[in-house]
């Protein structure tokens, strides 16, 4: 038996009841995991990490919370080539500050997420260090030979639909450090569900991906404005969004009228446009974890119809243009740059 306390102890609790998955021949406990792929398709591979106080807060998520967000990370990535997600590797670096307790949580947590999508963790590591806690997480999936979505391949003309409600993450975050000490009391209820608890696009993905009507697909987690940005330079094309198109409910039209009125507390007696911080929390930066189409035009109505049996969210935005120029047609009908930046790690902050 190991001794408690120990690495050995730590990593035997850390895999004791973890599920298994389809086509794993040696699972957890082993020097390494051996897969079996299955015949005709292609192998796809994602990795992120997560660190404490970049990634993640530990007075905002629950260790739990940030293992699904980790999961659901990985899983958006998958999702935006149109793959099925089979199996992970998770490591973890663990400071002192960290009970095992704590990381068990995270994992569990973020083990069922992947379960729930179809695909099991089959190996990683466990090490101590100082500073920031971290887990990365490395998850492989499959797709038909040659079926892969990528970021190239809109044309002018293909409609541009996006899943969900982007800029929550954003809003969560912004209403949830404006204050002292920061708190998601301070959060619409239904923002706080999108951040604590993503929704896997995956299954829709597959879904439309049998239409064949998806040309391009990018997931948005660095912000819609940014993603864009990279699908149009990957496709060589330009693009237009429509303002008054974006998805926006009422929790993220609320946190937007807080923001609003909290930068009018500090600019002075003129309240902030809320208008504006609504958009500025659509378009920018914000990990949200949702898909980014480019559809041809013969393909919309398909895939608007598998959004609605499937209860997905999908709003159609704007279009491909030839080009390189990406504008925004506002409200009023003019039409701007399009030009908010996205998440950029060695410049933005937690």
């Amino acid at each position: 038996m190991p001794e408690p306390g120990s690495e050995s102890a730590r990593i035997a609790a850390l895999i004791s009841g973890l599920p298994s998955g389809e086509g794993v021949i040696v699972g957890p406990g082993d020097d390494a995991a051996v897969l079996r792929p299955r015949e005709g398709r292609d192998l796809v591979a994602t990795t992120d990490a997560f660190v404490e106080g970049r990634h993640f807060r530990r007075d905002l998520l629950t260790s739990a919370e940030a293992g699904v967000r980790l999961a659901a990370a990985n899983l958006s990535d998958l999702a935006a080539m149109a793959a099925e997600p089979r199996w992970a590797l998770l490591s973890l670096v663990v400071p002192t500050s960290w009970t095992q307790a704590e990381c068990q949580l995270l994992e569990r947590a973020c083990a069922r997420t992947l379960a729930a999508a179809g695909a099991a963790i089959v190996g990683g590591n466990l090490a101590s260090g100082e500073g920031a806690f971290s887990a990365t997480l490395a998850l492989l999936g499959d797709v038909e030979r040659d079926r892969a979505w990528k970021r190239s391949g809109a044309k002018p003309g293909d409609v541009l639909a996006v899943t969900g409600v982007p800029g929550s993450a954003a809003a969560f975050l912004a209403l949830a450090l404006w204050g002292n000490p920061p708190s998601r009391a301070r959060v619409p209820h239904d923002v706080v569900e999108r951040v604590v608890a993503p929704v896997s696009r995956v299954q829709f993905a597959r879904s439309i991906a049998a239409t064949g009507g998806v040309r391009a697909a990018i997931d948005v987690s660095d912000g819609l404005a940014a993603d864009l940005a990279h699908l149009c330079a990957a496709s060589g094309v330009g693009a237009r969004i429509d303002e008054g198109s974006l998805p926006g409910d009422e929790a993220l039209r609320a946190a937007a009228r807080a923001l609003s009125a909290h930068a009018g507390q500090e600019r002075g007696p003129l309240p902030a446009a809320e208008g504006e911080f609504l958009t500025r929390l659509q378009l920018g930066a914000s990990d949200d974890y949702e898909l980014l189409l480019a559809i041809a035009p013969a393909g919309w109505a398909d895939c608007e119809r598998i959004a609605q049996a499937q209860g997905v969210p999908l709003t159609r935005v704007g279009e491909i243009r030839a080009g390189d120029e990406r504008v925004l047609r506002t409200t009023s009908g003019d039409e701007r740059a399009l030009d908010e930046p996205g998440w950029d790690h060695f410049r933005n902050g937690s």
